[in-house]
């Protein structure tokens, strides 16, 4: 039979003290039969000689006959249980022993009949005082056994006490109450040797326990050293979880094993991928043999119909003690070595399930306590996997990474803008293709200079000054906001560029992301297009002026000097080159505003007398359209800060804008509120004459989307309307419509100023 292995011997408390309380009286009372025997004969011997003349010699002859007999046996006994007390239980050598020690009580009992002088009282008390010696011997090497000391005792002093007690003497009761009195002696010596021997082998199993388990730690501690120190020196896992298996293995006396890992598949589903096996066998070649033949590729097992399958479904471990009768195990792959018994034990880190530990062939079996003691082995395994997990996954973003940061290259390279990367120092870090064709430079040429290399004076020397201000006031200066700049090329020509610098951490430090365009063509671009509005203002405004005036003058006149038909194309003319002159002095006033030269003169006023004066500017332009235009305010106080001109020019462009699309007589309202510190001015759109496509592009431009105005949807003063919208917008203020009681508004907001007059 197989010797158990640490991890393998059901230990039960109670079972094995009786056991080993047998064993040590078994070895107790066999060590000391020799003497037990010794002292008997001479005992025997002195009893013999001093009453051989007393009585008669045949019963002398005979009672050494049977006290001889009874040694000779014991004798026996003994020899046989030196030479092959292994071949039996403890049991069966201590009943044996007792049997031999009742008979020799008895023939030592047997001295009363056949040793005893009735009519010699000397002898009497030799006789009893030889009984109580054997007694007395006896309580020394059977103390151990009470059946065996107690045994001895009535048998060998019963019988004499007894006939003292008949024969009526004057000592026979106090002989027959020392017997009596003496064997109680007997049996509480012995129950308290007992318990002593019981104390101790308690005391000498809690140490065996406690080593046993010492033991078990050393070993285990010794397996996952080894399998760390493997991982350490050669940083490879596999190695390491092989070493931990093979050593494992002898642990639970077990032939086979593995060490496998739980992933999940497309449709989470738990499968298991097999990373080592393990044998018993330095050269396994069944085993390597299916490893390189029938193993399944990547080592995956899907089927979670199987003994395997339960494994991955289960929290606790699989234990099949006969796997040709498990109606859960199917056929084992071909070439697979033959499994007798077999655990599988789910491995978990935290509440996922990341690994197997398999265990098959054992000759002892597997238990739930094979698990249970093998914790630190699952706990490395564990470690073990995690960490496979966490360099697969590093892999994995490693390479999705590299693949990310070669799309993001060639997106940089392919982008028509310049982008450049800065150090918290001012070195170039980063330069795409775009950079290298704005300013001349190859990127190994320029990566590690300072930006300023790219920058006329006098910026080239106080750029540095830039960001050391920078990064200990924190303020943003230009960060995130489009500015135009001087750039400077390699071959020292200097270009108009736009600049948009933004801020980055990478590992807790600043970098500085620069996005550079070359607009040296935009600007000539620009010039051609302010040159020709210049030109067309000189070369149409003023002829049209002239044309203006002329027809007005011939409409004077036309009612007396023209015919009707000529009279009606008249107006329409005038009316049309008065249109003319409006757009063309929108038109440049919309070049102005885009080219930011009109200046702006802020200062804190109130805002009602500016909107009554707006309206006073334009009553002649109310009285043409023949509507009535009123003022309502909260409050008449309220002041922000604006150019009061720049107002009157947006209001009157909203101003016009609504009336030229009411009817005759039409009421148009201008309300002034105070909302959450926020001027608002709210003017009436009566829309009359909107419809409904001009309508909704008319909400989409002034809306949240801020989109621009579909040009077929064109109505009459909507380049006004961008005039307006760029005006209160350079001033800091919001424009947008709403609509109340099915009417619609323009809502100016401006933020509320403090009074400064």
């Amino acid at each position: 039979m197989p010797e158990k292995s640490l991890l393998q011997q059901p230990i039960d408390d109670e079972s094995l003290n009786q056991s080993t309380l047998a064993t040590e009286q078994m070895r107790s009372l066999y060590h000391s039969l020799p003497v037990s025997l010794l002292s008997s004969i001479i005992i025997a011997l002195i009893l013999s000689i001093s009453h051989w003349q007393i009585i008669g010699q045949a019963e002398i002859i005979l009672w050494n006959l049977l006290l001889g007999c009874t040694l000779l046996a014991r004798l026996i006994l003994w020899i046989f249980w030196h030479n092959a007390h292994q071949l039996y239980s403890a049991g069966f050598w201590l009943n044996c022993f007792r049997i031999g020690v009742w008979l020799t009580g008895s023939a030592w009992g047997a001295t009363a009949f056949l040793l005893f002088a009735p009519d010699d009282t000397v002898y009497q008390a030799l006789l009893a005082f030889s009984l109580a010696g054997v007694a007395s011997g006896s309580m020394t090497s059977l103390t151990v056994d009470k059946y065996s000391s107690v045994g001895f005792v009535i048998l060998a002093i019963t019988p004499l006490s007894i006939i003292i007690f008949i024969g009526d003497g004057p000592t026979a009761i106090a002989m027959t109450s020392m017997t009596l009195l003496f064997i109680f002696f007997v049996i509480a010596s012995t129950t308290r040797a007992r318990h002593n021997m019981e104390d101790q082998l308690n005391k000498n199993f809690h140490l065996l326990k406690i080593t046993n388990k010492l033991n078990q730690k050393q070993k285990l501690e010794k397996i996952i050293n080894n399998a760390q120190s493997i991982y350490i020196g050669d940083s490879d896992i596999k190695s390491a979880l092989s070493a931990l298996l093979k050593e494992t293995l002898p642990l639970c006396n077990s032939e086979l094993g593995f060490i496998a890992q739980v992933k999940k598949d497309a449709e989470q589903n738990p499968l298991m991928c097999a990373l080592v096996f393990g044998s018993h066998k330095k050269e396994d070649r069944t085993l390597e043999n299916f490893r390189v033949t029938n193993l399944p590729e990547n080592g995956e097992y899907r089927n979670l119909d199987n003994l395997f399958g339960m494994i991955l479904r289960s929290e606790k471990p699989i234990i099949s003690p006969n796997l040709a009768r498990d109606m859960r195990a199917s056929t084992l792959p071909p070439g697979h070595p033959p499994i007798n018994n077999f655990i599988g034990i789910p491995i978990y880190n935290g509440q996922e399930k990341i690994a197997i530990l398999g265990l098959a062939n054992s000759p002892l079996g597997y238990t739930n306590q094979t698990a249970e003691e093998l914790e630190p082995i699952l706990k490395s395994i564990a470690q073990f996997i995690q960490t496979m997990n966490h360099e697969q996954q590093h892999e994995k973003d490693k390479a999705e990474l590299e693949a990310s940061s070669q799309q993001t290259q060639t997106i940089l390279n392919d982008i028509a803008d310049g982008i450049i990367t800065i150090s918290k120092d001012g070195k170039i870090q980063s330069f795409n293709h775009a950079a290298e064709t704005i300013f001349g430079y190859r990127a190994k040429h320029i990566i590690g200079s300072n930006i300023s290399t790219l920058m006329p004076e006098p910026h080239k020397s106080l750029h540095d000054e830039y960001i050391k201000s920078h990064l200990k006031t924190g303020k943003k200066n230009i960060l995130g906001i489009g500015r135009e700049v001087i750039g400077l090329r390699r071959n020292g020509d200097e270009f108009p560029m736009d600049l948009m610098v933004s801020r980055v951490f990478q590992h807790g430090e600043p970098l500085f992301i620069g996005i550079v365009r070359d607009i040296t063509e935009k600007r000539r671009i620009d010039g051609l297009h302010s040159q020709f509005i210049t030109a067309a203002s000189k070369e149409i405004l003023g002829p049209l002026n002239v044309i203006t005036e002329a027809i007005s003058l011939i409409q004077n006149d036309a009612s007396t000097h023209l015919p009707e038909p000529l009279h009606h194309a008249v107006g329409v003319a005038q009316n049309n080159s008065v249109k003319l002159q409006k757009l063309m002095s929108d038109l440049i006033e919309v070049h102005n505003l885009s080219k930011g030269d009109a200046p702006y003169k802020l200062k804190t006023q109130l805002i009602h007398p500016l909107i009554e004066e707006t309206l006073r500017r334009n009553e002649a332009y109310i009285d043409i359209y023949q509507c009535h235009v009123t003022i309502s305010a909260t409050e008449k106080n309220l002041t922000v800060h604006i150019d009061s001109a720049r107002l009157h020019q947006a209001l009157t462009h909203l101003l016009q804008y609504s009336l030229k699309l009411s009817s005759p007589n039409a009421k148009l309202g201008i309300r002034i509120s105070e909302d959450r510190n926020r001027v608002k001015i709210a003017i009436a759109i009566a829309g009359k004459k909107l419809n409904d496509d001009a309508h909704k592009n008319l909400l989409l431009y002034f809306g949240t989307n801020n989109k621009s105005i579909n040009q077929e949807q064109y109505a009459e003063g909507d380049l006004g309307l961008a005039i307006a919208k760029e005006i209160i917008e350079k001033m800091h203020g919001k424009i947008h419509i709403e609509n109340k009681a099915e009417e619609d508004y323009f809502i100016v907001e401006f933020l509320q100023a403090a009074k400064e007059f």
